[in-house]
């Protein structure tokens, strides 16, 4: 008779059990960079050969959405990567609460700040995160010095779903001081040094599922996945970045930044999934995963999708139910296998409605008419027209400078109300007179060009919008090379280019003053600096009241070089 052993088999069977062990999927979903828009976002696809105006996003839809998902899934996890204020009326009445109180109704499970969470300074912060029911997260930003905020805030979140333990870290973008009106005593740290200090410390716990919430920027998202070894999917926010299937986007007229999610090797040679779902809830991400015992990615399927309403206008006439044109349209959108026609939440509409009814009578008064659709664009919408308005509040200046990020949406033909102003220039900027010498305001623009880059990728055409002013870019030159030429228009009408020496007054908004997205050379300038005390908005309601019906602006005020355009 032979003897034999058990032991070696039964760790065999062990072996084989751990092996064959079913992978559990694990389903996310995520906003960003809601801004205060919680009615639907009036935009224009292209469906087949027809250019139709719809309705995308609004939280009665998203809350649609995430039920119809949740009921397939109750185990999923829905973040939010920051700047859930600031940009519609909802804000600059309601201070954050109709925000969050729709937040709390999609039963988010944690959130990030964006950098416009400090729009009114800190203030604000602790009644907007005692009123959230979820937690808000952050590794980098320090607030020992803000008490009121300190004990609310924690680095992660460590949530058992399946099983399984899952940390989310969140991180803020360091250009938040320049990039919000007053961070109060926060200070914010490095955000590569602080994911890996964070990472370090969950792994020493043996949690090896991680994902960041971050509000850094796709650009940023990606250099940091391939930096910090750990980390295995980056829920993203800052940058608006839209990312998606090219095929599934085009059949509704829409181009990607990037794939959805984006993939990188990270430090570790371990794969890190990216993500992002655009702006204004437009687009709800939602992606799909599977991790193998070590805690690696072992498959992945990201299905975002954008919800639509059933109400399409072409050529300024609304489509009718039951006819074939709208049939068509339904089918076209529905077969891009991202958009989806989606109904109302009842329930969500009738939460909002106690907002929105008060917001009716600031938004009902006309001001003036836009004879044609103004969409935003450096040479075109509301831009360029908007440094007209400051331009005209301030006579005597030679230069009126608006920041990019100062403008938030574009104009549909129709009437212009009161509303559309406040929403268009929400932050209730006033107006600064500053001197700067021909050198300042180049490098000023120099800098700002090259934020915007950094914050939008070299692809982007996101550019400051200039009154009284021409200036030619090349964004395929190096950093600090990029203006070719900038001229400024003389009292006869002629544009002459600036003598680096010479002195100009410009008009830019408190923020830009301030140092905002890139203006540090504005902020120390130790020129003439006073400020008006005029409200940007009322600058341009006054222009409007005055012009009574306006135009797409024709004139090129920045020039892109022709190569810069075909890249």
């Amino acid at each position: 008779m032979y003897k034999i052993s058990l032991l070696p088999l039964l760790a065999l069977l062990v072996l084989l059990n751990a092996c064959s062990s079913p992978r559990v999927r694990h389903t996310l979903l995520h906003l960003n960079d809601t801004h205060s828009h919680l009615e639907p976002v009036p935009v224009n696809l292209t469906v087949g050969d027809a250019r139709i105006r719809t309705d995308l996003g609004g939280f009665a839809r998203l809350k649609t959405t995430v039920d119809q998902m949740r009921a397939e899934e109750p185990a999923l996890l829905l973040l939010h990567a920051g700047d859930a204020v600031q940009g519609t009326l909802y804000f600059t009445l309601f201070n954050g609460s109709a925000e969050f109180d729709l937040l709390n109704a999609l039963k988010v499970d944690a959130m990030t700040f964006g950098n416009h969470e400090f729009d009114r300074g800190t203030a604000p912060i602790p009644g907007w995160i005692s009123s959230s029911r979820f937690p808000w997260l952050s590794a980098n930003i320090d607030f020992s010095a803000e008490p009121a905020i300190a004990p609310l805030v924690k680095p992660y979140l460590v949530k058992e779903v399946q099983g399984e333990k899952i940390a989310i870290i969140g991180v803020t973008t360091e250009t938040t001081a320049d990039t919000s009106m007053n961070v109060g005593k926060a200070r914010f740290l490095d955000a590569v040094r602080s994911t890996r200090e964070q990472v370090a410390a969950l792994t020493s716990q043996g949690i090896n599922r991680i994902i960041l919430l971050s509000h850094l920027g796709y650009q940023q998202d990606k250099a940091l996945a391939a930096r910090v070894a750990g980390v295995d999917i980056i829920v993203g926010g800052h940058s608006h970045s839209l990312l998606g299937d090219p095929k599934q986007l085009s059949l509704i007229g829409l181009l990607p930044e990037g794939d959805y999610p984006t993939e990188i090797k990270g430090k570790d040679g371990r794969r890190v999934l990216v993500l992002q779902a655009w702006k204004w809830g437009q687009m709800l991400g939602r992606i799909q995963v599977t991790f193998d015992n070590e805690g690696v990615i072992d498959s992945f399927k990201g299905e975002p999708v954008i919800p639509v309403g059933g109400r399409f206008v072409r050529n300024g006439v609304a489509v009718l139910p039951d006819t074939p044109d709208y049939q068509r349209i339904v089918a076209a959108v529905n077969d891009s296998g991202i958009a989806r026609i989606t109904s109302e939440d009842p329930a969500v509409v009738e939460d909002l409605a106690v907002y929105s009814d008060q917001l009716k009578k600031y938004r009902n008064n006309i001001v003036a008419i836009a004879a044609d659709e103004l969409p935003v664009g450096f040479n075109s919408g509301p831009g360029p027209l908007v440094a007209d308005s400051m331009l005209a509040a301030a006579p005597g200046v030679q230069i009126a400078l608006l920041n990019y990020g100062g403008l938030r949406r574009g104009l549909a033909a129709g009437n212009i109300s009161v509303g559309d102003i406040m929403e268009i220039l929400p932050f209730a900027n006033s107006l600064t007179l500053v001197d700067l010498t021909g050198a300042e305001l180049k490098q000023s623009l120099e800098n700002h060009v090259d934020f915007l880059i950094n914050k939008f990728g070299l692809q982007s055409k996101a550019m400051p919008y200039l009154a009284n002013a021409v200036m030619t870019v090349s964004t395929s030159a190096p950093a600090g090379k990029r203006i070719t030429a900038l001229a400024i228009r003389d009292q006869n009408g002629k544009y002459q280019p600036i003598k680096p020496e010479k002195v100009y007054r410009a008009v830019v908004n408190t923020f830009v003053a301030g140092g905002g997205d890139g203006f540090g050379i504005i902020k120390r300038a130790t020129g003439f600096r006073s400020d008006t005390g005029i409200i940007d908005s009322d600058a341009f309601m006054e222009y409007l009241k005055k012009n009574r019906r306006i135009s797409n602006p024709t004139e090129q005020r920045v020039i892109l070089l022709t190569d810069d355009l075909q890249r």
